[in-house]
Protein backbone atom coordinates (compact mmCIF):
# COMPACT_ATOMS: atom_id res chain seq x y z
CA UNK A 1 0.00 0.00 0.00
CA UNK A 2 1.58 3.35 -1.02
CA UNK A 3 1.69 6.24 1.07
CA UNK A 4 1.80 9.90 0.58
CA UNK A 5 4.30 12.26 3.29
CA UNK A 6 4.01 16.09 3.17
CA UNK A 7 5.36 19.07 4.88
CA UNK A 8 3.17 21.57 5.97
CA UNK A 9 3.52 25.16 7.57
CA UNK A 10 1.93 25.90 10.87
CA UNK A 11 -1.24 26.33 9.71
CA UNK A 12 -1.38 22.92 7.99
CA UNK A 13 -1.05 24.34 4.70
CA UNK A 14 1.20 21.98 2.69
CA UNK A 15 4.08 22.83 1.43
CA UNK A 16 6.03 19.70 -0.42
CA UNK A 17 4.37 16.74 -1.56
CA UNK A 18 6.61 13.49 -1.38
CA UNK A 19 4.70 10.06 -3.39
CA UNK A 20 6.28 7.01 -2.31
CA UNK A 21 5.62 3.98 -4.20
CA UNK A 22 8.22 1.75 -2.50
CA UNK A 23 10.31 1.26 0.43
CA UNK A 24 10.61 4.00 2.93
CA UNK A 25 14.06 3.99 3.37
CA UNK A 26 15.13 4.30 -0.14
CA UNK A 27 13.29 8.40 0.33
CA UNK A 28 16.70 9.48 1.93
CA UNK A 29 18.40 9.01 -1.65
CA UNK A 30 15.72 11.89 -2.73
CA UNK A 31 17.09 14.52 0.25
CA UNK A 32 18.88 16.51 -1.93
CA UNK A 33 15.55 17.15 -3.67
CA UNK A 34 13.46 17.58 -0.95
CA UNK A 35 15.75 20.07 -0.11
CA UNK A 36 15.33 21.84 -3.30
CA UNK A 37 11.82 21.40 -3.32
CA UNK A 38 11.44 22.89 0.58
CA UNK A 39 13.49 25.93 0.07
CA UNK A 40 11.22 26.65 -3.25
CA UNK A 41 7.85 26.26 -1.12
CA UNK A 42 9.29 28.46 2.21
CA UNK A 43 9.44 31.10 -0.29
CA UNK A 44 5.63 31.11 -1.26
CA UNK A 45 2.46 31.54 1.01
CA UNK A 46 0.94 29.04 2.90
CA UNK A 47 -2.02 29.03 0.19
CA UNK A 48 0.61 27.29 -2.57
CA UNK A 49 -1.02 26.30 -5.76
CA UNK A 50 -3.03 29.38 -6.34
CA UNK A 51 -3.45 32.09 -8.87
CA UNK A 52 0.99 32.51 -10.23
CA UNK A 53 2.54 29.87 -9.00
CA UNK A 54 2.70 26.01 -10.90
CA UNK A 55 3.64 22.76 -9.06
CA UNK A 56 6.69 20.73 -11.36
CA UNK A 57 7.10 16.87 -10.50
CA UNK A 58 10.87 15.52 -10.57
CA UNK A 59 11.35 11.73 -10.87
CA UNK A 60 14.51 10.75 -9.04
CA UNK A 61 16.67 9.00 -11.27
CA UNK A 62 17.64 6.40 -8.43
CA UNK A 63 13.87 4.73 -7.95
CA UNK A 64 11.47 5.49 -10.67
CA UNK A 65 8.50 4.49 -8.73
CA UNK A 66 9.29 7.85 -6.70
CA UNK A 67 9.12 10.96 -7.11
CA UNK A 68 8.81 14.36 -5.82
CA UNK A 69 6.17 17.61 -5.91
CA UNK A 70 7.18 20.76 -5.59
CA UNK A 71 5.77 24.16 -6.29
CA UNK A 72 7.68 26.92 -8.18
CA UNK A 73 7.14 30.67 -7.56
CA UNK A 74 7.72 34.03 -9.72
CA UNK A 75 10.48 35.76 -8.86
CA UNK A 76 8.47 38.72 -7.92
CA UNK A 77 6.59 36.80 -5.50
CA UNK A 78 10.11 34.89 -4.07
CA UNK A 79 11.14 38.35 -3.32
CA UNK A 80 8.23 39.97 -1.63
CA UNK A 81 7.65 37.11 0.61
CA UNK A 82 11.23 37.17 1.66
CA UNK A 83 10.62 40.34 3.26
CA UNK A 84 7.13 38.82 4.72
CA UNK A 85 7.63 36.38 8.00
CA UNK A 86 7.42 32.57 7.69
CA UNK A 87 3.98 31.42 7.33
CA UNK A 88 2.31 35.06 6.32
CA UNK A 89 -0.57 35.51 6.97
CA UNK A 90 -1.27 32.86 9.59
CA UNK A 91 1.83 33.98 12.07
CA UNK A 92 0.79 37.09 12.52
CA UNK A 93 -2.38 39.15 13.26
CA UNK A 94 -4.68 40.47 11.01
CA UNK A 95 -3.53 43.78 10.57
CA UNK A 96 0.13 43.42 10.53
CA UNK A 97 0.26 44.00 6.78
CA UNK A 98 -2.01 47.03 6.95
CA UNK A 99 0.19 48.53 9.58
CA UNK A 100 3.51 47.72 7.83
CA UNK A 101 2.81 49.13 4.49
CA UNK A 102 1.78 52.57 5.91
CA UNK A 103 4.67 51.89 8.42
CA UNK A 104 6.69 52.03 5.07
CA UNK A 105 5.37 54.89 3.34
CA UNK A 106 6.31 56.81 6.30
CA UNK A 107 9.52 55.68 6.71
CA UNK A 108 10.13 56.76 3.47
CA UNK A 109 9.09 60.14 3.59
CA UNK A 110 10.94 60.11 6.58
CA UNK A 111 14.26 59.37 4.78
CA UNK A 112 14.05 62.43 2.53
CA UNK A 113 13.15 64.51 5.36
CA UNK A 114 16.51 63.56 7.70
CA UNK A 115 18.50 64.48 4.43
CA UNK A 116 17.16 67.87 3.79
CA UNK A 117 17.40 68.32 7.87
CA UNK A 118 20.59 67.36 8.02
CA UNK A 119 22.24 69.38 5.33
CA UNK A 120 20.83 72.31 7.31
CA UNK A 121 22.94 71.15 9.82
CA UNK A 122 25.89 70.65 8.34
CA UNK A 123 25.70 74.18 6.89
CA UNK A 124 25.32 75.53 10.70
CA UNK A 125 27.95 73.74 11.88
CA UNK A 126 30.00 75.29 9.01
CA UNK A 127 30.61 72.66 6.18
CA UNK A 128 32.04 74.66 3.27
CA UNK A 129 32.38 78.10 5.21
CA UNK A 130 36.30 78.85 5.39
CA UNK A 131 35.78 81.31 8.45
CA UNK A 132 34.05 78.60 10.47
CA UNK A 133 35.94 76.80 13.75
CA UNK A 134 36.22 73.19 13.42
CA UNK A 135 36.56 73.70 17.69
CA UNK A 136 33.52 75.27 17.86
CA UNK A 137 31.46 73.04 15.56
CA UNK A 138 33.33 69.86 17.18
CA UNK A 139 32.24 71.67 20.80
CA UNK A 140 28.32 71.83 19.57
CA UNK A 141 28.21 68.29 18.54
CA UNK A 142 29.08 67.00 21.87
CA UNK A 143 27.21 68.93 23.76
CA UNK A 144 24.34 68.50 21.68
CA UNK A 145 24.90 64.87 22.49
CA UNK A 146 25.82 64.46 25.86
CA UNK A 147 22.64 66.48 26.86
CA UNK A 148 20.38 64.12 24.23
CA UNK A 149 21.93 61.17 26.44
CA UNK A 150 21.04 62.41 29.49
CA UNK A 151 17.38 62.85 28.07
CA UNK A 152 16.65 60.01 26.95
CA UNK A 153 18.29 57.74 30.65
CA UNK A 154 15.36 60.67 32.10
CA UNK A 155 12.36 59.73 29.86
CA UNK A 156 13.13 56.34 29.93
CA UNK A 157 12.72 56.10 33.79
CA UNK A 158 10.07 58.11 34.36
CA UNK A 159 8.06 56.96 30.86
CA UNK A 160 9.12 53.41 30.52
CA UNK A 161 5.79 51.70 32.04
CA UNK A 162 3.39 54.00 30.62
CA UNK A 163 4.64 53.08 26.66
CA UNK A 164 3.56 49.44 26.69
CA UNK A 165 -0.17 50.22 27.50
CA UNK A 166 -0.41 53.27 24.96
CA UNK A 167 2.27 52.21 22.64
CA UNK A 168 -0.06 53.34 19.39
CA UNK A 169 0.08 56.85 21.37
CA UNK A 170 4.10 56.77 21.92
CA UNK A 171 4.48 55.40 18.74
CA UNK A 172 2.56 58.42 17.00
CA UNK A 173 4.01 60.99 19.39
CA UNK A 174 8.19 59.63 18.57
CA UNK A 175 6.81 60.79 14.66
CA UNK A 176 5.61 64.09 16.01
CA UNK A 177 9.42 64.63 17.88
CA UNK A 178 11.53 63.93 15.27
CA UNK A 179 9.78 66.06 12.68
CA UNK A 180 9.84 68.95 15.47
CA UNK A 181 13.56 68.02 15.69
CA UNK A 182 13.96 68.21 11.63
CA UNK A 183 12.11 71.56 11.99
CA UNK A 184 14.86 72.98 14.43
CA UNK A 185 17.95 71.48 12.30
CA UNK A 186 16.55 73.74 9.49
CA UNK A 187 16.72 77.23 11.69
CA UNK A 188 20.62 76.53 12.43
CA UNK A 189 21.89 77.95 9.59
CA UNK A 190 20.36 81.85 10.12
CA UNK A 191 21.08 81.63 13.77
CA UNK A 192 24.53 82.98 15.65
CA UNK A 193 26.65 80.23 17.69
CA UNK A 194 24.53 80.43 21.21
CA UNK A 195 21.02 80.59 20.07
CA UNK A 196 22.40 77.93 17.61
CA UNK A 197 23.69 75.91 20.48
CA UNK A 198 20.27 76.36 22.38
CA UNK A 199 18.50 74.71 18.83
CA UNK A 200 21.10 71.74 18.42
CA UNK A 201 20.50 70.56 22.05
CA UNK A 202 16.34 70.99 21.60
CA UNK A 203 16.38 69.09 18.31
CA UNK A 204 19.42 66.06 20.08
CA UNK A 205 16.67 66.28 23.22
CA UNK A 206 13.66 65.91 20.88
CA UNK A 207 15.37 63.17 18.84
CA UNK A 208 16.40 60.88 21.99
CA UNK A 209 12.87 61.48 23.24
CA UNK A 210 11.88 59.46 19.40
CA UNK A 211 14.37 56.96 19.99
CA UNK A 212 12.71 56.26 23.30
CA UNK A 213 9.18 56.15 22.34
CA UNK A 214 9.58 54.27 18.75
CA UNK A 215 11.36 51.59 20.22
CA UNK A 216 9.58 50.79 23.04
CA UNK A 217 6.33 50.82 21.10
CA UNK A 218 7.56 49.05 18.22
CA UNK A 219 8.43 46.10 20.52
CA UNK A 220 5.33 46.79 22.09
CA UNK A 221 3.30 46.58 18.61
CA UNK A 222 5.89 43.43 17.58
CA UNK A 223 4.62 41.29 20.20
CA UNK A 224 0.99 41.87 19.42
CA UNK A 225 1.88 41.05 15.92
CA UNK A 226 3.15 37.58 16.20
CA UNK A 227 1.10 34.88 16.87
CA UNK A 228 3.41 32.15 16.93
CA UNK A 229 6.28 33.12 19.27
CA UNK A 230 8.35 34.30 16.36
CA UNK A 231 9.00 37.92 17.68
CA UNK A 232 12.49 37.17 16.58
CA UNK A 233 11.51 36.78 13.19
CA UNK A 234 9.42 39.53 13.01
CA UNK A 235 11.73 41.80 14.19
CA UNK A 236 14.57 40.91 11.74
CA UNK A 237 12.10 40.37 8.76
CA UNK A 238 11.19 44.64 10.08
CA UNK A 239 14.25 45.35 9.72
CA UNK A 240 15.05 44.53 6.10
CA UNK A 241 11.60 45.96 5.50
CA UNK A 242 13.04 49.27 6.88
CA UNK A 243 16.85 49.03 5.36
CA UNK A 244 14.94 48.24 1.66
CA UNK A 245 13.13 51.50 2.08
CA UNK A 246 15.71 53.74 3.62
CA UNK A 247 17.91 52.64 0.70
CA UNK A 248 15.21 54.21 -1.41
CA UNK A 249 14.29 56.91 -0.07
CA UNK A 250 18.15 58.24 0.45
CA UNK A 251 17.83 57.25 -3.37
CA UNK A 252 15.22 59.80 -3.86
CA UNK A 253 16.63 62.45 -0.91
CA UNK A 254 19.97 61.95 -2.62
CA UNK A 255 18.18 64.13 -6.09
CA UNK A 256 16.39 66.19 -3.84
CA UNK A 257 18.88 67.11 -2.03
CA UNK A 258 20.80 68.25 -5.33
CA UNK A 259 17.79 70.08 -7.16
CA UNK A 260 16.60 71.75 -4.36
CA UNK A 261 18.25 74.91 -2.61
CA UNK A 262 16.19 77.19 -2.27
CA UNK A 263 15.26 77.91 1.04
CA UNK A 264 11.67 78.72 0.46
CA UNK A 265 11.23 75.98 -1.62
CA UNK A 266 13.09 73.78 1.29
CA UNK A 267 10.72 74.72 3.84
CA UNK A 268 7.43 74.13 1.49
CA UNK A 269 9.05 70.67 0.80
CA UNK A 270 9.77 69.47 4.25
CA UNK A 271 5.82 70.98 5.19
CA UNK A 272 4.76 68.54 2.59
CA UNK A 273 6.61 65.73 3.94
CA UNK A 274 6.01 66.00 7.24
CA UNK A 275 2.36 66.42 6.48
CA UNK A 276 2.72 63.13 4.31
CA UNK A 277 4.84 61.25 7.22
CA UNK A 278 2.63 62.11 10.33
CA UNK A 279 -0.39 61.05 8.02
CA UNK A 280 0.83 58.17 6.90
CA UNK A 281 1.96 56.94 10.42
CA UNK A 282 -1.23 58.00 12.00
CA UNK A 283 -3.17 55.49 9.55
CA UNK A 284 -0.96 52.64 10.61
CA UNK A 285 -0.91 53.32 14.36
CA UNK A 286 -5.10 53.57 13.42
CA UNK A 287 -5.04 50.11 11.68
CA UNK A 288 -3.59 48.68 14.99
CA UNK A 289 -6.08 46.62 16.67
CA UNK A 290 -4.95 45.61 20.29
CA UNK A 291 -6.53 42.95 21.82
CA UNK A 292 -5.46 44.14 25.96
CA UNK A 293 -7.65 46.90 27.41
CA UNK A 294 -5.66 49.80 28.04
CA UNK A 295 -7.38 52.62 29.76
CA UNK A 296 -9.32 53.63 27.29
CA UNK A 297 -10.20 50.80 25.22
CA UNK A 298 -11.58 49.40 28.80
CA UNK A 299 -13.78 52.26 28.83
CA UNK A 300 -15.09 52.06 25.65
CA UNK A 301 -15.81 48.69 25.98
CA UNK A 302 -17.36 48.85 29.61
CA UNK A 303 -19.34 51.81 28.70
CA UNK A 304 -20.72 50.18 25.38
CA UNK A 305 -22.11 47.26 28.49
CA UNK A 306 -23.79 49.60 30.47
CA UNK A 307 -25.24 52.03 27.63
CA UNK A 308 -26.05 48.44 25.53
CA UNK A 309 -25.61 44.92 27.25
CA UNK A 310 -23.23 44.44 24.15
CA UNK A 311 -19.60 43.62 24.56
CA UNK A 312 -17.39 45.33 21.57
CA UNK A 313 -14.52 43.24 19.79
CA UNK A 314 -11.21 44.42 19.55
CA UNK A 315 -11.90 45.51 15.73
CA UNK A 316 -14.85 47.84 17.03
CA UNK A 317 -12.99 49.57 19.74
CA UNK A 318 -9.75 49.81 17.07
CA UNK A 319 -12.00 51.96 15.23
CA UNK A 320 -13.51 54.27 18.41
CA UNK A 321 -10.30 54.45 20.32
CA UNK A 322 -8.32 58.36 20.41
CA UNK A 323 -4.84 58.28 19.54
CA UNK A 324 -4.13 61.45 21.02
CA UNK A 325 -7.25 62.25 23.68
CA UNK A 326 -8.97 60.31 26.28
CA UNK A 327 -5.98 57.68 26.75
CA UNK A 328 -5.23 58.08 30.26
CA UNK A 329 -8.47 57.51 32.25
CA UNK A 330 -10.56 60.01 31.42
CA UNK A 331 -14.07 59.35 32.35
CA UNK A 332 -18.03 60.95 31.23
CA UNK A 333 -21.05 60.18 32.63
CA UNK A 334 -24.33 59.19 30.97
CA UNK A 335 -25.73 61.97 29.94
CA UNK A 336 -22.31 63.55 29.28
CA UNK A 337 -22.91 66.61 31.97
CA UNK A 338 -20.45 65.34 34.44
CA UNK A 339 -16.87 64.63 32.98
CA UNK A 340 -13.40 63.33 35.49
CA UNK A 341 -10.42 61.72 35.50
CA UNK A 342 -9.41 58.42 37.10
CA UNK A 343 -6.05 56.88 38.04
CA UNK A 344 -4.03 54.47 40.36
CA UNK A 345 -2.05 55.20 43.04
CA UNK A 346 -1.05 55.20 46.50
CA UNK A 347 -3.19 54.57 49.89
CA UNK A 348 -0.92 57.81 51.12
CA UNK A 349 -2.06 59.39 47.86
CA UNK A 350 -5.45 58.35 48.17
CA UNK A 351 -5.94 60.09 51.69
CA UNK A 352 -3.55 62.36 51.81
CA UNK A 353 -5.07 64.77 48.35
CA UNK A 354 -7.52 66.79 49.83
CA UNK A 355 -8.24 69.75 47.51
CA UNK A 356 -10.43 72.77 48.74
CA UNK A 357 -13.41 73.32 47.54
CA UNK A 358 -14.48 69.53 46.36
CA UNK A 359 -16.48 67.33 48.05
CA UNK A 360 -15.40 63.78 48.78
CA UNK A 361 -16.49 60.64 49.66
CA UNK A 362 -14.18 57.78 50.35
CA UNK A 363 -15.37 53.92 50.18
CA UNK A 364 -13.38 50.58 50.68
CA UNK A 365 -14.24 46.89 48.76
CA UNK A 366 -12.52 43.61 49.34
CA UNK A 367 -10.08 44.59 46.56
CA UNK A 368 -9.48 48.17 46.77
CA UNK A 369 -9.83 51.42 48.49
CA UNK A 370 -11.50 54.51 45.97
CA UNK A 371 -11.56 57.71 46.85
CA UNK A 372 -14.15 60.07 44.94
CA UNK A 373 -13.88 64.29 45.00
CA UNK A 374 -16.62 66.05 42.83
CA UNK A 375 -16.99 69.93 42.07
CA UNK A 376 -19.78 71.44 39.52
CA UNK A 377 -19.44 69.61 36.75
CA UNK A 378 -16.01 67.46 37.14
CA UNK A 379 -14.92 64.76 38.85
CA UNK A 380 -11.59 62.96 40.05
CA UNK A 381 -11.52 59.09 41.11
CA UNK A 382 -7.97 57.38 42.95
CA UNK A 383 -7.84 53.84 43.21
CA UNK A 384 -5.62 52.44 45.57
CA UNK A 385 -5.42 48.16 45.13
CA UNK A 386 -4.82 45.78 47.81
CA UNK A 387 -2.06 43.34 48.23
CA UNK A 388 -2.66 39.90 46.32
CA UNK A 389 -5.16 41.82 43.59
CA UNK A 390 -3.19 41.25 40.42
CA UNK A 391 -5.24 42.58 37.39
CA UNK A 392 -7.08 46.12 38.31
CA UNK A 393 -9.52 45.52 35.69
CA UNK A 394 -12.23 44.80 38.44
CA UNK A 395 -11.40 48.14 40.05
CA UNK A 396 -11.62 50.13 36.83
CA UNK A 397 -15.05 48.46 35.24
CA UNK A 398 -16.67 49.72 38.95
CA UNK A 399 -14.74 53.19 38.21
CA UNK A 400 -16.18 53.65 34.94
CA UNK A 401 -19.95 51.92 36.35
CA UNK A 402 -19.85 54.78 39.15
CA UNK A 403 -18.94 57.84 36.89
CA UNK A 404 -22.03 56.59 34.58
CA UNK A 405 -24.07 56.67 37.33
CA UNK A 406 -22.97 60.19 38.30
CA UNK A 407 -26.05 62.36 37.19
CA UNK A 408 -28.18 59.98 39.52
CA UNK A 409 -26.11 59.89 42.37
CA UNK A 410 -25.73 63.52 42.85
CA UNK A 411 -29.43 63.83 42.32
CA UNK A 412 -29.58 61.78 45.74
CA UNK A 413 -26.63 62.74 47.13
CA UNK A 414 -23.05 61.59 46.60
CA UNK A 415 -23.29 60.55 50.38
CA UNK A 416 -26.74 58.82 50.37
CA UNK A 417 -26.04 57.36 46.73
CA UNK A 418 -22.88 55.73 48.45
CA UNK A 419 -23.63 54.37 51.61
CA UNK A 420 -26.59 52.10 50.23
CA UNK A 421 -25.61 48.57 50.43
CA UNK A 422 -26.23 48.03 46.48
CA UNK A 423 -25.81 51.55 44.96
CA UNK A 424 -27.83 52.56 41.87
CA UNK A 425 -25.89 50.52 38.76
CA UNK A 426 -24.12 48.28 40.99
CA UNK A 427 -22.95 45.02 39.44
CA UNK A 428 -21.96 42.33 41.34
CA UNK A 429 -18.81 40.25 41.37
CA UNK A 430 -20.75 37.28 39.17
CA UNK A 431 -22.21 39.52 36.71
CA UNK A 432 -18.61 40.93 36.39
CA UNK A 433 -17.47 37.64 35.59
CA UNK A 434 -19.91 36.67 33.35
CA UNK A 435 -18.65 40.37 31.54
CA UNK A 436 -14.79 39.05 31.35
CA UNK A 437 -15.72 35.65 30.17
CA UNK A 438 -17.76 37.39 27.39
CA UNK A 439 -14.32 39.79 26.88
CA UNK A 440 -12.52 36.62 26.23
CA UNK A 441 -14.63 35.25 24.01
CA UNK A 442 -14.82 38.54 22.06
CA UNK A 443 -11.41 38.35 21.24
CA UNK A 444 -9.74 40.45 24.26
CA UNK A 445 -6.64 39.20 26.56
CA UNK A 446 -7.37 39.80 29.92
CA UNK A 447 -4.24 38.15 31.12
CA UNK A 448 -1.95 41.54 30.47
CA UNK A 449 -1.90 44.29 32.81
CA UNK A 450 -2.26 47.68 30.84
CA UNK A 451 -4.29 49.42 33.08
CA UNK A 452 -1.32 50.85 35.49
CA UNK A 453 1.14 53.20 33.71
CA UNK A 454 3.26 53.31 36.74
CA UNK A 455 4.87 50.96 39.37
CA UNK A 456 2.22 48.93 40.53
CA UNK A 457 1.80 49.63 44.23
CA UNK A 458 -0.89 47.55 46.66
CA UNK A 459 -1.75 48.03 50.12
CA UNK A 460 -1.56 45.68 53.13
CA UNK A 461 -3.86 46.08 55.54
CA UNK A 462 -2.76 44.86 58.88
CA UNK A 463 -3.45 45.36 62.85
CA UNK A 464 -1.63 48.54 62.85
CA UNK A 465 1.35 46.84 64.54
CA UNK A 466 4.83 46.82 62.54
CA UNK A 467 5.35 43.37 60.86
CA UNK A 468 8.55 41.40 60.53
CA UNK A 469 9.60 43.27 57.84
CA UNK A 470 10.09 46.55 59.85
CA UNK A 471 7.04 48.59 57.59
CA UNK A 472 4.33 50.14 59.59
CA UNK A 473 0.68 48.32 57.67
CA UNK A 474 -2.56 49.82 57.61
CA UNK A 475 -5.40 49.86 60.31
CA UNK A 476 -9.26 50.51 59.72
CA UNK A 477 -8.60 52.69 56.37
CA UNK A 478 -11.27 55.15 57.39
CA UNK A 479 -12.05 56.48 60.30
Amino acid sequence: MSRNFYDIDPAGEVLCTYTDGGEKERLKAVSVDVSISCFSSVLVSPTAGSIGLRKSRRRPTDHPSRYQEKTEVPLAKAILYAFLPAGYPHTVTDDYLAYQTYDSLQAFASSITSLLANRAVLEGLGVGDSSSSPTGALILKITGDTISRIATILFAHRMGQAIEPECKFYRFLADLFNDSAQFLDLLTPALPYFPKLGVIVSAGVLRSLCGVAANASKASLSAHFALTGNLAELNAKEASQETVVSLLGMLVGSLVVRMVEDKQVVWMLMVFLAGVHLTMNYRAVRAVRMRSLNRQRATIVFREWLDHGTVLTPEQVAQRESILRDGRGNLTSKSGDYTGFCDFGTYGELRGWNPRGYHRYDFETSAYFMGIWHRGGYFYMRIALKEGVKNPLSAWFDAVNHAYHFDSALKDGLESHYENEMPLGYVSEEQKETIFAALTAGGWDLTANALETRLPVRVRVADGRKDRHGTCNVGLPWE
